[in-house]
């Protein structure tokens, strides 16, 4: 169905799912500060020293911890006795001012001096509108900005703070996160985690090369061959060739279909679900003893297609998940693997702690409060940033249907110069419960259908009008597809509109 929209998120509006506390001090952009004290923390490790939102918030406490540890539990209790009685206009409702403070332009972070002015926008408020050739949006990346204004309205959602005495040794192991990446999969439906081991990584990029470590043979003289279909994930290569490891080669290069699997030479194929770049959902293409599988499922949430049956998958497959597709948190760097095979499990553990020394404790507590929100409201996040995608697919389909289509042009009238890869058909949703949910990929995959246009490289093409796409190269397919991101903000993706707009009317002339 569609998408509720976003709560309100101007200063007068009340974030849902925060209510004020006392005893901790707020700073907005046009208030002073107001004590407020943690009554009731969501985590036993928190302290009230430094609380980050998942936006860009942070308020510092003026009343020191050591307070309560001085006193006797009798004055601490009466204490909070006296402010729990304070007058109501000491209350406040947290308001995430970072892109008010930047003209709506832009988003000035704690503790930087300039505002990051979003595409087509610059100056130290990101007042000047950038016209003509100067305005360029960049496409060319994955980052979810897509999630920006859910956590801009919820500023208080999932705070964090912790004590600079919290588990300062090497043990970074956040038995709570598992806890939730488990209830997370059992809200979703997306998949199964009964039996199965969960592997907390860097991000997916790191998970990505554990894997191919731990399903690369252990023997010496045999070597696996690292193959994925094309258009595959512009990572993968860089993944299987960068450590020059001896028990793995990439093999996709120039290659249609998967190389023999033999005792000698296993296969290990990388499979993306929903695809990046096109968005088609996918399965192994290969099967039998000496092949495996890391199924990377980044887009496997309801905002990008339709959930279920939960993967489920054998000893021989990995199934992989991330924070940054999900909520929009690129940055925390926490990806997790589900392992039925907890051989292949240790293997990948091993792998994460000598090369990394595990992932660091601060990122993973903050993937765990905003995981813990993500279950703890149902799932609302979906329901937005599914709204979103699903306009924005609606124009884009709309956009290139305007153009002609072969032997329907009118006479001296050329057919369609680019073509957008269609969806996949409408499925069941076990999230939401529909029968007709379209999918919603994450990104544009672009056809350029004419050799002499602009060389024939759609890359070209789109730079040529202001926008940085992806060339298709880099997704083992030809120059005449680009990839174009769909995760932007709002008013970037409108940007986007109107130079495709622009290209397409100049292609129809």
């Amino acid at each position: 169905g569609a998408a509720k929209d976003m709560p309100d998120s101007s200063p007068n509006a009340k974030p849902v799912g925060s209510s004020p506390r006392r005893g901790q001090e707020l700073r907005t952009c046009d208030s002073e500060p107001v004590l407020e004290l943690e009554d009731s923390p969501p985590h036993s490790m928190r302290a009230s020293l430094v609380v980050d939102a998942p936006g860009t918030h942070t308020a510092r406490s003026r009343v020191p911890l050591a307070l309560s540890c001085c006193l006797s539990a009798g004055l601490a209790a009466l204490l909070l006795l006296a402010l729990s009685r304070e007058p109501e206009a000491t209350r406040v409702v947290v308001v995430d001012r970072s892109r008010e403070a930047c003209g709506g332009n832009g988003m000035l972070y704690p503790g930087e001096d300039a505002c990051d002015c979003f595409d087509c926008f610059e100056g130290p408020s990101c007042s000047t509108r950038l016209e003509g050739e100067a305005c360029v949006v960049v496409a060319n990346s994955g980052t979810p900005y897509l999630f920006e204004d859910y956590w801009l309205a919820r500023p208080r959602s999932a705070p964090l703070s912790v004590l600079p005495s919290y588990h300062i040794g090497y043990d970074a192991h956040v038995p709570r996160l598992e806890a939730a990446i488990r209830s997370l999969h059992g809200l979703v439906g997306n998949a199964v985690t009964d039996g199965r081991e969960v592997v907390v990584g860097i991000g997916s990029t790191e998970l990505i090369a554990a894997a191919l470590y731990a399903l690369s043979p252990t023997q010496d003289e045999a070597t696996a061959s690292v193959w994925s279909r094309a258009p595959y994930y512009s990572g993968y290569k860089q993944s299987a060739t960068f450590f020059r490891s001896a028990g793995f080669e990439w093999a996709a290069d120039n290659a249609s279909s998967p190389p023999p699997a033999t005792a000698e030479r296993p296969l290990i194929e990388l499979v993306t679900s929903p695809n990046n770049p096109d968005g088609h959902a996918r399965a192994a293409s290969v099967a039998g003893p000496h092949s495996s599988a890391v199924m990377d499922h980044a887009y496997l949430w309801p905002h990008f297609t339709a959930v279920g049956p939960p993967v489920a998958y054998g000893n021989s497959t990995v199934a992989l998940f991330t924070l940054s597709k999900m909520t929009g948190h690129a940055s925390t760097r926490v990806g997790w693997a589900l392992c039925s095979d907890p051989h292949v499990a240790g293997r990948m553990r091993d792998f994460v702690q000598t090369a990394t020394f595990g992932s660091p404790r601060e990122n993973q507590l903050r993937a765990l409060a905003v995981l813990e929100h993500v279950v703890g409201s149902g799932g609302e996040i979906f329901t937005f940033a599914r709204g979103r995608m699903l306009r924005r697919w609606e124009r884009l389909e709309a956009l290139f249907a305007s153009q002609p289509e072969a032997g329907q042009q009118e006479a001296g009238q050329e057919a369609a110069l680019f073509s957008l890869e269609p969806r996949d058909a409408p499925a069941t949703d076990a999230f939401s419960g529909e029968v007709e949910y379209a999918p919603s990929p994450a990104y544009a995959w672009i056809k350029l259908n004419s050799a002499e246009a602009f060389g024939g490289d759609a890359l070209a093409a789109m730079a040529a009008y202001g926008i940085v796409g992806r060339s298709g190269r880099e997704f083992g397919a030809e120059p005449c597809h680009v990839r174009l991101e769909l995760l932007m903000r709002e008013q970037t993706f409108e940007l986007l509109i109107a130079k495709l707009e622009e290209l397409l009317r100049a292609g129809r002339q």
